[in-house]
């Protein structure tokens, strides 16, 4: 029932559930650390772009076949079997009903475990990507010299401190009166990597960015969005808009902040798209030491 689009731009509409999935996805891939880390491992440009297309093509393949279940089990229980009792059982329970009661045992059995093992995997994939954040971009910071089996051993305790907390976490949404995990889910990364990707969208469009424009980008909008989420009425900005507004304001008050502070000095070299040029000429990053 969502229209194709709606000149309000933060009421849901096709237009913006693509956008804002969009600039989420962008953030996620300017700074995730999981993706992130599989970028340093291409020797090229055009073998980064092929793992890029190759990725991108894969996960569109992978949410058009998601979307076309979710249409399937919705004609299957609210069409063509509406008085069962599956039709009041919340959506995000659904498909795993239909797992349990409608496909034979043997296929059930291996769905089940391809799930579990898609789940271990991504669960692997983030402890991971949070410890080595963890471990050197505030732990070598703090302790300045380390050796790497105290690294090791750190990355070990947030690995286990992060798990138990994802945990309760988990423990505490199942028990909440949360409607939609997908939506909740979805909410959250649009403020979390709303903020976060537009920090790093200031530092790589701009050459005038800076630390201070940095720290108030993150100030500016964690205060917007948690006025947003929190102080208006939750019909009043879909959260499709999330990583939009957040985007936008640390963009704009970032690079605000930075032309005010008297930035001087010019961002690094190769870290910024206006470098890209220089970067494609430049070959000597090819080589792994």
């Amino acid at each position: 029932n969502e229209k194709l689009f709606d000149p309000n731009l933060l009421s849901n509409s096709i237009f913006l559930i693509v956008m804002g999935s969009g600039f989420t996805i962008l953030s996620s891939y300017a700074s995730s650390q999981d993706l992130v880390q599989r970028f340093t491992t291409t020797q090229n440009i055009k073998k980064l772009n092929k793992m890029l297309f190759t990725n991108g093509v894969l996960s569109l393949a992978t949410a058009t076949v998601f979307y076309l279940i979710g249409t399937g089990l919705y004609v299957f229980y609210q069409v063509q079997n509406a008085d069962s009792a599956a039709s009041n059982i919340p959506q995000d329970q659904i498909f795993m009903y239909f797992i349990a009661y409608q496909l034979p045992v043997g296929i059930t059995g291996l769905i089940l475990a391809a799930i579990y093992a898609a789940s271990q995997s991504t669960i692997s994939t983030g402890l991971n990507s949070v410890a080595t954040s963890w471990t050197l971009d505030i732990q070598d910071v703090i302790s300045k010299i380390m050796s790497d089996n105290r690294r090791t051993k750190i990355a070990q305790f947030v690995s286990l401190a992060v798990g138990l907390f994802s945990i309760g976490v988990s423990i505490v949404m199942a028990h909440s009166d949360i409607k939609s995990a997908y939506e909740w889910f979805n909410s959250f990364m649009g403020l979390v990597l709303g903020l976060l990707g537009g920090v790093f969208i200031l530092g790589f469009v701009s050459k005038k960015a800076n630390k201070q424009g940095a720290y108030a980008a993150l100030i500016v909008s964690t205060i917007v969005m948690v006025f947003i989420k929190y102080f208006l009425p939750p019909t009043a900005v879909s959260y499709w808009a999330y990583s939009l507004i957040s985007i936008s304001v640390s963009v704009v008050s970032g690079y605000i902040v930075s032309v005010l502070t008297g930035n001087k000095v010019s961002a690094p070299k190769y870290t910024t798209i206006h470098d890209i040029p220089e970067i494609k000429a430049d070959s000597s990053w090819e080589v792994r030491h």
